[in-house]
C-alpha cells in the first residue's frame, strides 16, 4: 500500500485503480464562548470549517465518503449548533448526511470554541486531479480572498462555490484545482508549480491580492488549457494570475 503527501492531502493507493484521499481542517476561538476572539454562531464555525475539508476532497476529483468532526465542546448547545452548520454545508455540497460522524467533550467545561474536521474521499485513479498538469497551462483564481467577518458579508459570486468545482471537474481541459486558504494564492500557486515540476510565470497585471489569506477556501486556483478558458463564460470573480510552463 503506497501512501504519499501532496500539499494538504494524504493519498493512499488502494490498488485496483482506486485512491483514498484524506484532508482535514481545524478552528479555534471562533464561536460564542467567553474567550472566543471572533463572536459568531457555532453554526457558522461548523459550516465554514467543514467547507475547507470538503473543498480539498472535491477539488481532487474524489467523492466524499466520510466527514468526521472532533468538537472540543459540549454537545448541548455548542456541539449541536456546530453539527447543524456541518449538515447545512453538506446539503449545499449535495452530499448526504450519512457520511457524518464525530465526538464531543462531555467531561470538562470549556471556555473557547474548538473544532476539527477530517474528510475522506475515494476516487478512481483516472479521475484523480493531483499533480496532473502535464503541459503548459493557464492559471486562474476563482473568488476573492476573504477571512473572518469578510466571509460573512460576502455577496454571491465573490467566493468560490461547489457548483464551480463541479463545472470545472466536468471539463477535460481543466488539469488541476487547488483550494486556497490562509497562506494565500501565491503560496498555493508556487506549490502547484513545484509539485508538477513546472515554472510559474505570474501575470503582470494581477488585481487580486495574491498574498492575502483566503480564509475558509474562498478562492480556488485552476490550471487549465488556455484555449478552453477563453471559450468559457465563467460566472463570479475570475482573474488570470499566470501560467505554468514546462
Amino acid at each position: 500500500m503506497k501512501v504519499q503527501k501532496v500539499r494538504d492531502l494524504t493519498l493512499i493507493d488502494l490498488g485496483q485503480e482506486k485512491t483514498v484521499v484524506i484532508a482535514c481542517d481545524s478552528c479555534g476561538g471562533i464561536g460564542m464562548k467567553e474567550y472566543d476572539v471572533l463572536k459568531v454562531s457555532p453554526l457558522v464555525t461548523g459550516k465554514y470549517t467543514a467547507r475547507v475539508a470538503l473543498f480539498e476532497i472535491l477539488c481532487s476529483g474524489a467523492e466524499v465518503v466520510c466527514l468526521a468532526n472532533t468538537i472540543c465542546n459540549e454537545m448541548d448547545a455548542t456541539g449541536k449548533k456546530i453539527i447543524a452548520g456541518i449538515e447545512e454545508e453538506l446539503e449545499e455540497a449535495g452530499i448526504g448526511k450519512v457520511v457524518l460522524t464525530g465526538s464531543t467533550e462531555e467531561n470538562f467545561a470549556t471556555f473557547a470554541t474548538g473544532f476539527g474536521v477530517t474528510a475522506v474521499g475515494i476516487v478512481e485513479n483516472k479521475n484523480l486531479k493531483v499533480n496532473t498538469v502535464k503541459q503548459d497551462a493557464l492559471l486562474i483564481a476563482i473568488g476573492q480572498p476573504k477571512v473572518g467577518e469578510e466571509v460573512l458579508r460576502s455577496d454571491k459570486g465573490t467566493i468560490a462555490d461547489y457548483q464551480m468545482i463541479k463545472t470545472l471537474l466536468s471539463l477535460k481541459g481543466v488539469y488541476e484545482l487547488v483550494p486556497v486558504g490562509s497562506k494565500g494564492i501565491l503560496y498555493e500557486a508556487k506549490q502547484l508549480s513545484e509539485n508538477n515540476n513546472m515554472q510559474l510565470i505570474l501575470h503582470s497585471g494581477i488585481q487580486v491580492d495574491i498574498h492575502k489569506s483566503a480564509g475558509p477556501s474562498t478562492v480556488i486556483i485552476a490550471a487549465m488549457e488556455e484555449a478552453l478558458f477563453y471559450q468559457m463564460d465563467l460566472p463570479g470573480s475570475i482573474e488570470v494570475i499566470g501560467k505554468l510552463r514546462i
